[in-house]
């Protein structure tokens, strides 16, 4: 009967021991979030911002809510938190969002939408989905502005980059145009003259009359009309040359 007695009572302790450490037994909690700074509850308890790690917690169920405060978005869901076990929860909350980048040569250029955004280079992280008219337009009025259409995706970014066009300062080549030009127009006209003179002398005294004054004036006067017009004509093709390359 003692020995009964006594088996009993061990009994007892054990499966009080055993209650005992059932009902103090703890568990452990890892939430990682992608962002992090996830705002993390407990059966409506905060706990924390992610990531959390090892957080030690009583076993049993749990509701499990993850809330983003930049959203204003939220997800639940139910965990078991076992004895002596580290529960790990990986979640990624996407961006209701999208996200719309840009950059532009030479950098400081007005990029606007619907409303300025900014100089460039220049970000924004909260753009409804949807499709965008993105200008861009640098203060200094020698660069043209640049107009893009864009379609942002949910939970996507979209990068834009321009190289934004100057106008054409005045160079070496539109000097030799305007020089080129110029001999064009100033050989013909000078041909032109000297010929009309040429003719009117060759009128006004004919062989045997014409002294010779008048013969070395006229025999100029061709001469330097041929010399305009090949001047001219050298001109001329100078200038074809130059605007083919």
């Amino acid at each position: 009967m003692k020995s009964s007695s006594r088996m009993r009572t061990v009994v007892g302790f054990l499966l009080a021991g055993v209650l005992f450490f059932s009902a103090y037994a703890d568990g452990f909690l890892t939430v990682r979030t992608d962002p992090d700074g996830i705002e993390v509850w407990l059966d409506d308890n905060f706990v924390g911002d992610s990531p959390i790690i090892d957080k030690k917690l009583k076993s049993g169920r749990y509701s499990l809510k993850l809330v983003d405060p930049v959203q204003h978005s939220s997800t639940v869901e139910e965990i078991f938190i076992q004895d002596n076990e580290n529960t790990v929860i990986e979640k990624t909350i996407k961006s209701k969002f999208g996200s719309l980048k840009v950059t532009s040569v030479p950098e400081g250029a007005q990029v606007s939408i619907a409303t300025e955004l900014g100089p460039s280079p220049v970000s924004n992280d909260f753009m409804n989905p949807g499709k965008y008219r993105v200008e861009i337009r640098h203060p200094d009025k020698k660069y043209h502005p640049a107009v893009e259409e864009v379609v942002i995706p949910r939970g996507e970014t979209v990068s834009l980059s321009k190289t934004l066009e100057k106008e054409k300062s005045w160079d070496k080549k539109d000097t030799w145009r305007i020089l080129l030009g110029l001999g064009t127009a100033g050989g013909y006209a000078l041909g032109i003259v000297e010929y009309g003179q040429f003719k009117k002398l060759q009128q006004q005294a004919k062989p045997p009359l014409m002294d010779q004054d008048a013969e070395q004036r006229k025999t100029g006067k061709l001469v330097w009309s041929i010399l305009g017009t090949v001047a001219g004509s050298l001109c001329l093709v100078g200038l074809e040359i130059v605007a083919f390359f």
